[in-house]
């Protein structure tokens, strides 16, 4: 795919996080935001929780659940979404990082690649 400047990589990433989500680990979202810096992509996913998880995330043993859970669903689907980025971007990922926090419905991606991100885009 040839993506010419930084604000339609951005978007194509919200795009594609979006669709992962939905079909890998049937989650919807908000509100998806993607920062690029040199070999690495940093995706904010806003709102993530379900009304029965958010109910299920207000006792601790609840929110390790909940997070536990989306863990291991990122971790079934990760050898997709690598393929996925890099279809994208034309880059490999080297690794990704993940975190999920319950308490504010909130998921962060970073997505380390093995080429700077702007020799393969026009910012």
């Amino acid at each position: 795919m040839s993506l010419k400047n930084k604000q339609n990589v951005e978007a194509s990433i919200n795009n594609t996080i979006r669709i992962f989500l939905q079909d890998q680990c049937e989650e919807q979202t908000e509100q998806i935001t993607t920062e690029l810096l040199k070999n690495t992509i940093i995706v904010r996913i806003k709102n993530i929780l379900y009304p029965a998880e958010k109910n299920l995330a207000r006792k601790d043993d609840g929110k390790k659940m909940i997070k536990k859970l989306k863990e291991k669903l990122i971790e079934r689907a990760r050898p997709l979404l690598e393929v996925m980025i890099k279809n994208l971007i034309g880059a490999d990922v080297v690794d990704i990082h993940s975190n999920f926090n319950p308490d504010i419905s909130k998921r962060i991606e970073i997505f380390l690649l093995n080429k700077n991100i702007y020799d393969l885009v026009n910012a």
